[in-house]
C-alpha cells in the first residue's frame, strides 16, 4: 500500500548539473532537512517532477533513513521506493519520464550551510568525477559513512 503525502511548505534544498549531461559521476546533490523519507521525499520528487519529468522510483540506502517505506503519492502520482543501494550511502538513484536515471550526493540533515552548499555545487558540476562519500569530506563534512567496497 502507498503512503500518501502532500507536498510539504519546505521547497527541497537540490542543485542539479543545468546541462544534465550525464558525464558526471553525480547529476546534482539534494540536502534534507531530516532523516523521515516521508517527510523528505515529497518536496524532492515535486522538485524533480517539475525539471526533469515525473519520478516513477528512488533508491536508497537505508542507512541514513528513519524509515524504509516501499512507496509514496505525492500530487496525485505514486513512486517506488527501493531500499537496497546505491552503493556509496551518500548517493541516491531516480528514476522516471525525464531521464533513465539521475544520480544525487545527499548530504546529511546536519551539516552547516556552507559546507552543504559546497557538497551540491560539486555534485552538480557537469564534471564531477567523484563519489559522494568522496565530495562530502572534501567539503569538510564530518562522520561520513565509508561505502562498502
Amino acid at each position: 500500500m502507498a503512503t500518501t503525502v502532500r507536498s510539504t511548505a519546505s521547497e527541497a534544498r537540490l542543485h542539479l548539473d543545468p546541462k544534465l549531461s550525464g558525464r558526471g559521476m553525480l547529476d546534482g546533490g539534494w540536502w534534507p532537512y531530516s532523516t523521515d523519507p516521508l517527510a523528505e521525499l515529497p518536496a524532492l520528487i515535486t522538485a524533480l517532477d517539475a525539471r526533469v519529468g515525473t519520478v516513477y522510483r528512488i533508491v536508497l540506502n537505508e542507512k541514513h533513513w528513519q524509515s524504509t517505506p516501499r512507496r509514496i503519492t505525492v500530487s496525485g502520482h505514486t513512486v517506488r521506493l527501493g531500499w537496497h543501494g546505491p552503493t556509496d550511502v551518500h548517493e541516491i538513484s531516480v528514476s522516471g519520464a525525464g531521464r533513465d536515471r539521475l544520480d544525487l550526493l545527499v548530504v546529511p540533515p546536519d551539516t552547516s550551510e556552507a559546507s552543504a552548499e559546497a557538497a551540491m555545487a560539486v555534485a552538480a558540476r557537469g564534471s564531477n568525477s567523484s563519489h559522494g562519500t568522496s565530495i562530502l569530506d572534501e567539503a569538510g563534512v564530518g562522520g561520513t559513512v565509508r561505502s562498502a567496497s
